[in-house]
């Protein structure tokens, strides 16, 4: 977890940031206009004495919703729908987030984790799932559906989040009181 230091940041992303909306934003006085925005806004969260989880993600996701709210704006095209490099970025953050979410999982009772196991980390569809648990389709998308919420609220009991405007996780930190993933933390920290 870093401590939201505005100043610090600043001087360290501000150049890599800048880079970044400038390969998107073809008007230089624009580009710094965005990353004003961006500079403003990272300074409105820090100010509330908050701290991120990932650093360089937030403050990325953070540039790439000031650039999608410059083009919208502007009324222009955007020149992209999802960034890889922002993809890279959110992928360390979800990838973190999803083996939290599999220790979770195994807190589920199993008629709804094992059809939410299949059809959201598998990918298997639907219809195979509720043949392979000799479910009716409409029983399993029930169970995936009630496994998708028990999931968010242990997710929720367990875990600190912070979402931006659009709703998107930007940082989590899992609560000292939940010792299941705190276990899980300390298991996945000996492997890295």
């Amino acid at each position: 977890m870093n401590d939201c230091n505005i100043f610090e940041i600043w001087e360290e992303y501000k150049s890599s940031l800048l880079g970044y909306i400038k390969k998107r934003v073809a008007d230089n006085d624009d580009a710094n206009d965005i990353l004003q925005d961006v500079l403003l806004k990272s300074y409105q969260f820090c100010s509330k004495g908050k701290t991120v989880l990932h650093l360089k993600s937030w403050l990325y996701k953070i540039t790439q919703n000031a650039i999608i709210d410059y083009y919208k704006k502007a009324t222009k095209n955007l020149p992209f729908d999802k960034d890889p490099q922002i993809e890279q970025n959110e992928h360390s953050l979800i990838g973190e987030a999803s083996e939290y979410i599999k220790a979770l999982l195994k807190l589920l009772p199993d008629e709804y984790a094992i059809p939410l196991y299949m059809y959201d980390l598998e990918g298997i569809d639907q219809k195979t799932i509720s043949e392979n648990l000799n479910l009716s389709l409409p029983n399993t998308k029930s169970r995936i559906q009630r496994g998708r919420v028990k999931l968010k609220e242990r997710f929720l009991e367990c875990c600190s989040v912070v979402f931006d405007e659009q709703g998107e996780m930007v940082s989590f930190d899992i609560k000292p009181q939940c010792k299941e993933l705190q276990a899980e933390k300390k298991r996945l920290e000996n492997i890295f």
